[in-house]
């Protein structure tokens, strides 16, 4: 079973049982991880502000406290306590517009992470050529995904030490899961995410007259047409467009398993299931415990398809 250590305004621990109830989901699309934890207590609880839930030594989750709730009722006094990874830090917080010439990781550090409590990084330091323009209304993590996006061509993450990684280094590990800790596991398959073709706008003025074919909705006879524009706009590229429909690809088939009490994992780690060849990269993770038990629920996409 996990541990949850929750902490007050002054870091000193506070003192709960056993939670009666955890949810924590982890995605590669969602920046922050979210946890929601429910203990009884005995009495009134000081205002937290941190939690921390550990497997063993080894830290899974860290946030800062979204909401603390204490009810009373037939059924006896409870806490109730949400909160989201660091990376909600970064989420939360408005950028100073601003714009940068040859930006660098460092210079951001400097300017806009070390300051929020960020101290390090792992990833290229070079200042890369080109302008890095921070509009009103960016949050803090809008500038670290666009410098991202941009000039390192990875996606970035904070890992749970506080460390800012935008290496794109993905975990190498292959979790093998037996078939006696499965309580469930279900193949979907997904053509209504798919696009049969893609037409890219790429000159101001222009029509759209840059294919990108589809493969695999043509082969099921999907037909899902969309249009981008990627003239005159750095968020869209035929890079991206390819690289959209390359995604869709990937996710059209989708195993779900429920494995049985909690299962340590990274999004972006492979996954295979005891005597199946086919391999899975992991996307989603969610760990519950209630008074049914412990469960993890893992949502992976199939490799190489």
């Amino acid at each position: 079973m996990l541990n949850v250590n929750l902490r007050d305004r002054q870091g000193r621990t506070v003192a709960c049982h056993h939670p009666i109830k955890v949810s924590l989901s982890v995605s590669e699309e969602a920046p922050a991880d979210r946890l929601a934890v429910v203990f009884a207590v005995s009495g009134t609880v000081p205002l937290l502000t941190s939690v921390e839930v550990c497997d063993g030594d080894e830290r899974v989750f860290f946030g800062y406290v979204d909401e603390q709730i204490e009810e009373e009722g037939d059924g006896g006094r409870f806490l109730s306590v949400t909160a989201r990874s660091l990376a909600a830090v970064l989420l939360d917080n408005e950028a100073a517009p601003q714009t940068y010439c040859m930006p660098s990781m460092p210079l951001l550090m400097q300017r806009h992470f070390r300051p929020l409590g960020f101290t390090a990084f792992v990833g290229n330091a070079q200042a890369y050529s080109g302008e890095l323009v921070v509009t009103k209304g960016m949050s803090e993590w809008s500038v670290l995904q666009q410098f991202c996006r941009y000039f390192t061509r990875t996606k970035p993450k904070i890992r749970r030490d506080g460390v800012i990684d935008i290496s794109g280094t993905a975990p190498q590990e292959m979790l093998v899961l037996p078939q006696e800790k499965l309580l469930m596991c279900r193949h979907e398959y997904r053509p209504r995410v798919l696009f049969s073709e893609i037409w890219a706008r790429t000159r101001i003025g222009g029509g759209y007259e840059m294919p990108f074919a589809g493969e695999k909705a043509k082969a099921l006879g999907v037909q899902r047409r969309r249009y981008v524009n990627t003239a005159g706009t750095r968020e869209q590229t035929p890079l991206s467009v390819q690289e959209m429909l390359t995604a869709t690809e990937a996710a059209y088939e989708r195993l779900v398993v429920t494995y049985s009490g909690f299962l340590r994992a990274e999004p972006d780690t492979g996954l295979q299931l005891v005597g199946h060849p086919e391999q899975y990269r992991i996307r989603e993770l969610h760990y519950a415990l209630d008074k049914t038990g412990e469960r993890t629920v893992l949502y992976a996409e199939r490799i190489g398809t």
